[in-house]
């Protein structure tokens, strides 16, 4: 057995599909990952074989027109999501059919918005899958209509309504699915994880509060030193001990001083550090979210972009979080809506619900021996 995985270079896109990854691997499938050169180092330690293909993040970005910031706000998301993610599964599928020259997998796993990967499944008869990360985003039948059709234009086969129609594995317990609904018609739950990576503990050594609070803006949306100061100062008016993660790419050091009850890290693996931590406060990311729900841990959002509102509109409801506006994202407000979190206990208790069901969720080893019991019927294409 076989089985291509294939990820837009994003942390968000890969770490989900990571559990589905580790419990191929000790099933003795023959795994290969394949994603933009920036990312190819934390597949790597994986233990499997990584492929390059397509751009890396900041390549990405760089291709997208300053043009589309000058569209209409209604009409920048599909814009956005031909020239980066329709241009980005063009560059993808083109490198991942070279590798299907002398390596051919007998199933496609990728992420929501990685479409090079099903493009090229398509076109080879391939079965695919899609792995999701989060709840469903406005408007998402619209924009995978717009990444297939820059697909098309460049002479490959439009592969949306094949993955709207191919099994999806959806982390979100059904209490936080949100609002919106969803194009996939095949929805398979899989048990949500705060995040398989190892890597370093956090240091709590000396740690003086009873209560410790995470904070992350995450790694795409976290270039915002005012934010992190904001919510830090905010933090530091209550008695808690704080772990702030900056992003891969952000310099700690930035924060400025810092007292000694708060430890700061580019990266720590959430499943080292949820364990110990009465609440989060984050961008909102869909990682970050479910991690927190997995742990049954209260939030406070800070959505700053990309797929963050829809998030928080998903995690609202259920009453196990609060969230702040980027505008009246200041000191005072994160104070009294992190002390809320830490004191009424309806906040955690409705966070415990959101745990129990994500427990109760199939894990990844048990989809995975359920897609070979019964393996995902071919495509349609050649």
């Amino acid at each position: 057995m076989r089985l291509l995985v294939c990820s837009w270079p994003g942390f968000g896109h890969l770490l989900p599909m990571v559990p589905l990854i580790r419990a191929a691997t000790a099933r003795g499938v023959e795994v290969v990952v394949s994603t933009g050169a920036d990312l190819g180092p934390t597949a790597e330690r994986l233990g499997v074989r990584v492929h390059q293909s397509g751009l890396t993040l900041a390549e990405s970005y760089a291709r997208v027109p300053v043009a589309i910031g000058r569209l209409p706000p209604a009409e920048q998301p599909l814009a956005a999501a031909r020239h980066f993610f329709g241009a980005g599964a063009v560059d993808r599928a083109r490198d991942i059919t070279a590798l299907l020259a002398d390596w051919r997998p007998d199933l496609v796993v990728h992420d929501t918005l990685e479409l090079g990967g099903p493009t090229v499944a398509q076109a080879h008869g391939i079965p695919h899958l899609t792995h999701g990360y989060g709840p469903t985003v406005p408007g998402t039948a619209e924009f995978g209509r717009a990444i297939g059709e820059t697909i098309a234009a460049a002479g490959l086969p439009d592969p949306v309504p094949a993955v709207f129609a191919a099994p999806y594995l959806e982390p979100c317990p059904p209490a936080l699915r949100g609002p919106e609904p969803t194009p996939f018609t095949d929805v398979r739950p899989v048990r949500a994880t705060a995040g398989e990576l190892d890597g370093p503990a956090p240091d709590l050594t000396g740690l003086p509060d009873r209560d410790t609070v995470y904070v992350t803006l995450g790694t795409v949306t976290n270039q915002a030193p005012e934010v992190f100061r904001a919510v830090l100062d905010g933090c530091l008016r209550l008695p808690v001990n704080v772990i702030v993660t900056t992003g891969p790419d952000v310099d700690p050091a930035g924060l400025g001083p810092l007292p000694a009850h708060v430890r700061a890290a580019r990266f720590l693996p959430q499943a080292r550090v949820l364990p110990h931590c009465a609440a989060v406060v984050s961008h909102g990311g869909a990682g970050t979210m479910l991690g927190a729900a997995v742990h049954g841990l209260p939030q406070l959002c800070l959505p700053q972009g990309t797929d963050q509102p829809a998030n928080v509109a998903a995690l609202l409801p259920t009453g196990a979080g609060l969230a702040l506006d980027p505008a009246e994202t200041d000191a005072d407000a994160v104070a009294a809506a992190l002390g809320r979190l830490l004191a009424e206990r309806s906040f955690r208790a409705a966070a415990g619900v959101l745990a129990a069901e994500i427990a109760a969720a199939p894990s990844a080893g048990a989809v995975l021996a359920a897609l070979l019991s019964q393996p995902v019927g071919p495509p349609a294409g050649p």
